[in-house]
């Protein structure tokens, strides 16, 4: 994960630790935020078709020619 992405699980889990029910954050973190969370899905959508397109069958065939056991 990126660096913004973990500063705000970290920062959630620190604000739910002392109890508070609210949560803000500069818009400075939260454009970096949001920047790491569309380069995510850009990268999980690459993947994806990536994924799609490369899925080719590979057949093996193995032939034991005149192998014979000891």
């Amino acid at each position: 994960m990126s660096l913004h992405i973990h500063r705000f699980v970290d920062s959630v889990k620190a604000h739910e630790a002392r109890g508070q029910r609210d949560f803000t954050m500069p818009m400075r973190d939260a454009k970096d935020l949001h920047a790491d969370i569309t380069k995510l899905l850009i990268t999980l959508e690459q993947m994806r078709t990536q994924q799609s397109r490369g899925a080719e069958v590979v057949e093996v065939q193995i032939a034991g020619g005149s192998f014979k056991s000891a």
